[in-house]
């Protein structure tokens, strides 16, 4: 009976895997993000901001690592936007779109005029 049970299991437990993967990458891409701000925010002289800074910039550095996260930080960003300007928009105002795009600019700008990878 419970050898019949695995192959079931194994199926749930990879369908779980699929929908939890996306928040596992975005909670990453958000830690990191809060560690540049740490790194930025405490300076070099703070014992934390070193470090921050140190740790954050080696991790940067490896694309390969970060790329799934940035991509399903895009991918949200989009349907956020999308559920915004559609009429099933959860809010009346028109200020989670000014924000959703701020957003959005930011990290376009950060990602063009801002240094580059290797510099960080």
């Amino acid at each position: 009976m419970v050898a019949s049970l695995a192959p079931m299991l194994r199926r749930v437990e990879d369908g779980l895997r699929i929908l939890v993967r996306p928040l596992g990458y975005l909670a990453f891409v958000v830690a990191l993000f809060a560690l540049s701000a740490a790194a930025r925010l405490l300076g070099e002289r703070h014992e934390l901001g070193f470090f921050s800074e140190r740790l954050a910039r080696t991790v940067w550095r490896y694309p390969e690592v970060t790329r799934r996260g940035v991509q399903a930080a895009w991918i949200l960003w989009v349907v956020l936007l999308g559920l915004t300007l559609s009429p099933l928009d959860p809010l009346a105002t028109r200020w989670d779109e000014a924000v959703l795009a701020g957003v959005g600019a930011v990290a376009l700008w950060h990602h063009f005029a801002g240094a580059s990878r290797a510099e960080r």
